[in-house]
């Protein structure tokens, strides 16, 4: 940057000096030393402005340069301090401890701190859960090392048929509802669909990774015609974690409004049933007010520790306007696919007068 500066003085220093040398001449000595004389003056005056422009120019430079050197400082520092702190922050597995995590024994769809530590070593989402995406992954780095696969569990549910290729197209669907139905803390997206004027319930599970199917209505002559078919809510009665699904069926023909009748379908032994009676027929439930004036609704409660989901059913009891409402209710345990009376003094299991207030239709619902 010096040698620039001087460079400029010395050029207006030649600049100042070629009129005098173009000056000497025919005048008198007098006249020419009075020339030189105000020349070297004006010289003299325009090199002291110039002296003071380099230094100003020098000052404004330095402060420039002085923000930049150290914005560029505390930036580089400022990494440096990040890479050191994630560094800090990596765990470092040694190599033992590495094929220690992938050799050892995972149980499907159980959530366990050591399924969380095998999915941090495979760089995956650490939710727990050991599911598909976990053993697709697992399988891989075992597969890289040469390691054993015995550790990993098999699917238990071998995947069902699609049912486009079982049945045939599907026709026409309604819209899908979400309900955890293998209880591994997913959502599953269930759904009625109609192939051939008959209704299936179908669902994904994170189980075989891929659909489940029933057809619905199978026990009676269902058909599309007659009936609309919709997956309605889901409730956890028993309180395993995993979902029932009620299904809902309207009847197209017929008086309009009035309670519609239920169905509960689970997933069980790997596919999906109707929740069914003690003598093996599926049970149906009503819901809502019918038009005859009968009420029907559920009540989950827990009854001597056990999760019960009880159905009520009100209706009136004598003469039009000289009559009273009757209160019945049925208390049910899951088990299975098997919805279980329970008989208790808490439950009154003949027609008794209904409760003030009533009880509601409480379950806790999603969709």
């Amino acid at each position: 940057m010096k040698s620039r500066f001087q460079s400029i003085t010395l050029c207006m220093a030649v600049v100042a000096i070629i009129p005098i040398s173009s000056a000497c001449g025919g005048s008198s000595n007098s006249d020419i030393e009075t020339n030189l004389r105000a020349q070297l003056s004006e010289t003299q005056s325009q090199l002291e402005q110039a002296q003071d422009l380099i230094t100003r120019l020098q000052d404004q430079i330095g402060v420039l340069e002085i923000p930049i050197e150290t914005e560029v400082t505390e930036t580089e520092t400022e990494e440096l301090d990040t890479t050191e702190e994630n560094i800090e922050d990596a765990p470092e597995v040694s190599e033992a401890e590495t094929q220690a995590i992938l050799t050892a024994e995972y149980q499907w769809l159980v959530q366990s701190d050591n399924t969380i530590k095998l999915q941090e070593l495979l760089g995956i989402e650490a939710d727990g859960w050991y599911g598909n995406g976990t053993r697709t992954s697992h399988i891989a780095a075992l597969e890289n090392l040469n390691l054993p696969i015995s550790g990993v569990p098999d699917v238990p549910c071998a995947a069902q048929a699609d049912i486009t290729e079982e049945v045939g197209e599907i026709e026409s669907e309604t819209s899908s509802i979400e309900v955890d139905l293998d209880g591994d803390g997913s959502s599953d997206e269930a759904k009625i669909v109609t192939i051939s004027d008959r209704k299936y319930v179908i669902a994904e599970t994170s189980y075989s990774s891929s659909s489940i199917w029933k057809e619905f209505g199978e026990w009676e002559p269902y058909s599309a015609s007659e009936v609309a078919v919709t997956a309605e809510f889901g409730t956890d009665v028993n309180e395993d974690g995993n979902s029932e699904l009620w299904v809902k069926v309207n009847p197209l023909t017929g008086p309009a409004g009035g309670a519609k009748e239920h169905y509960v379908y689970v997933f069980d032994s790997c596919e999906l049933q109707v929740v069914k009676d003690a003598e093996a027929a599926p049970y149906a439930f009503l819901r809502g007010n019918t038009v005859s004036g009968e009420t029907f609704y559920i009540d989950c409660v827990t009854d001597d520790d056990k999760s019960l989901l009880v159905y009520h059913e009100d209706y009136r009891i004598g003469e039009p306007g000289d009559f009273v409402w009757a209160y019945v209710p049925t208390a049910l345990h899951l088990v299975g696919t098997t919805f279980e009376e329970v008989v208790s003094s808490s439950f009154e299991d003949e027609i008794s007068p209904a409760p003030d207030p009533l009880p509601t239709d409480n379950c806790p619902k999603y969709s």
